[in-house]
């Protein structure tokens, strides 16, 4: 994300550029004029995707710099030192992202907040459902300001079938009054496959009122906005319900996540291997499970500290989520211990994956502190689905136990 700020308090910018850079890492570009601005702008080999712009600069008393970007489609966010209600209706006229009044240190927090949700936002879809094209583009233009990923519906059935065929929609905003189907028989059917903690759906109407909000509430929609509404007041329900969304995802990855590495826990493994493992004895397809253990991994941490100890399963886990295909689950088992279920690897396969993994960690160097650690891997696996995942984790353990009675950094295959 490249940042445009326009501000002439050198105490602000300092404030500013520090946070933008320990939040989100965004490239920052500072102007301290208009006249600079116009000359950044001009000269801007990449174009800028925010601006942070202060209303009122020591050359610009009209609230010009806004106008500039504005006029250079960068989306904006405005900086103020006073605030009325005139200035607001003047602000939200242009088509400002928001404004942040700079009176206090929650001004700062607020500002963050906002960089950063829009920021997380470019990767967010939200798919917009009316069968008036106007009411579309006007709320995919508030979306877009916004800076989400937009898609069109123009009814319910279009709606639905965009949903199953694109991934990763995470909100729906959805008229009532459609030909075909209406929005609250749209919505009872999209809960027939998408949780509310993994899509948001939020109603949409200019006529119903309160009994019209209780049907799509009922049918499992998360919100409803009357229309029209306050512009502010739209941003302000679409943002509570992204922030929703964020916080379940949290919730969902301390459950199934490993906290230090990243990968998937012991508790997911077995959830979504014994699913994995019922297809697969239906379909009969083959199940290859394996057990990989970090060597003299007790000898690291006496060695170069628990620090260093956690920088060396990082690594690891890292190594073993590259090297494996997406299709592959891979999971940290506890301590040293990492597990891996690939489905249809044949045994030649398999030796050779497992013995690239092995070589992999062996010749990664892990630095830490100024160190050098090189560590290496005992493999053990189960080729083919057995009676039951337990079964083939325990058979892929004992195969464990047996590389590392010979010797350690090897693979053995059952």
């Amino acid at each position: 994300m490249r940042i445009l700020i326009v501000e002439d308090s050198k105490f602000f910018i300092q404030l500013v550029t520090k946070a933008i850079a320990e939040t989100i890492r965004a490239e920052t570009v500072v102007a301290t004029s208009l006249a600079e601005a116009r000359k950044i702008i001009a000269e801007a080999t990449k174009p800028f995707d925010l601006a942070l712009t202060d209303i009122l600069l020591a050359d610009d008393e009209k609230g010009e710099a806004v106008s500039l970007v504005l006029d250079h489609a960068i989306p904006c966010i405005v900086f103020t030192a006073v605030f009325s209600e005139d200035l607001r209706e003047r602000l939200l006229a242009r088509n400002v992202i928001d404004y942040v009044v700079k009176n206090s240190p929650s001004s700062l927090d607020y500002l963050m907040s906002l960089v950063t949700r829009l920021h997380r936002n470019r990767l967010t879809k939200v798919m917009v459902v009316d069968d008036s094209k106007t009411t579309r583009n006007y709320l995919r233009d508030l979306l877009i300001a916004y800076q989400f990923k937009v898609i069109e519906a123009e009814d319910g059935e279009t709606a639905l079938a965009l949903l199953k065929s694109t991934p990763n929609i995470r909100m729906v905003i959805t008229d009532y009054h459609m030909p075909g189907m209406d929005g609250v028989e749209m919505v009872r059917r999209m809960r027939a496959t998408h949780d509310q903690e993994r899509l948001c759906i939020i109603g949409l109407s200019s006529g119903g009122g309160s009994a019209l909000s209780a049907q799509f509430i009922k049918m499992g929609a998360n919100d409803f906005i009357n229309m029209p509404f306050l512009r502010e007041e739209f941003f302000c329900r679409i943002m509570q319900n992204v922030r929703m969304l964020d916080m379940m995802d949290r919730l969902t990855d301390m459950a199934t996540k490993d906290v230090l590495t990243g990968i998937h826990n012991r508790r997911f493994f077995f959830d979504a291997g014994d699913a994995l493992f019922a297809s697969a004895k239906r379909e009969q397809v083959t199940l290859t499970a394996a057990m990989l253990d970090v060597d003299f991994f007790k000898k690291v941490n006496d060695t170069y500290g628990h620090d260093a100890g956690d920088a060396v399963l990082k690594k690891v886990a890292s190594v073993i989520r590259k090297k494996c295909r997406q299709t592959d689950l891979v999971a940290r088992f506890g301590g040293e211990e990492f597990a891996v279920l690939a489905v249809n690897m044949d045994e030649a396969a398999s030796k050779a994956f497992f013995e690239s993994l092995r070589q992999a960690v062996e010749s990664e160097k892990i630095t830490h502190k100024g160190k050098t650690i090189q560590v290496t891997v005992s493999i053990g696996v189960c080729q083919g689905a057995g009676d039951s995942l337990s079964g083939m984790i325990k058979s892929a353990d004992e195969m464990l136990y047996k590389a590392k009675r010979a010797g350690r950094n090897r693979v053995d295959i059952l």
